[in-house]
């Protein structure tokens, strides 16, 4: 049995992802975020945070693009593409503040057939059961890769 810290982010109703402790920054709400014209609807925004301007991510209409948009409330995420890279920064769009928990390794589960449908699947590394909800456990570095973008965008 193996025990990991990790935040839970709630990015819809229908989705929610955990990501490592070490990974969460901050929790920012009424965030000031610029819209950027001919981009992605999953990421067409930027934010101004410690002196740089950070994609806004909206993983929620990658899932279920009929979704509602998040509420004006994001969670900063650290993450470093390679080992010796800086670390740098995306905000991801929640619907509600984050939440610390523990994630046991039994309660891993398979990922919904819906995830397995959605562009999703290609940056999901495991899922987990919580309170009767599966979370997906995604990897950070491959969402903010050239690839996923291709991917997400031959995907709508």
């Amino acid at each position: 049995m193996s025990i990991t810290n990790a935040w839970l982010l709630k990015c819809s109703e229908f989705l929610s992802i955990a990501v490592g402790d070490h990974e969460m920054v901050e929790y920012i709400q009424n965030p000031v975020c610029y819209e950027i014209p001919a981009t992605p609807p999953y990421c067409n925004s930027v934010m101004f945070w410690q002196n740089e301007f950070i994609p806004v991510m909206d993983l929620a209409g990658l899932h279920k693009p009929a979704a509602d948009k998040a509420d004006d409330i994001v969670c900063i995420i650290n993450y470093q593409a390679a080992p010796m890279l800086p670390l740098q920064a995306i905000a991801v769009r929640v619907i509600s503040a984050p939440e610390k928990l523990q994630v046991d390794d039994q309660w891993a589960c398979e990922f919904q057939q819906e995830i397995n449908e959605s562009v999703l699947i290609n940056i999901a590394l495991s899922s987990f059961t919580q309170a009767d909800k599966r979370v997906l456990v995604i990897d950070i570095p491959k969402l903010c890769s050239a690839e996923f973008r291709q991917l997400a965008n031959a995907s709508r």
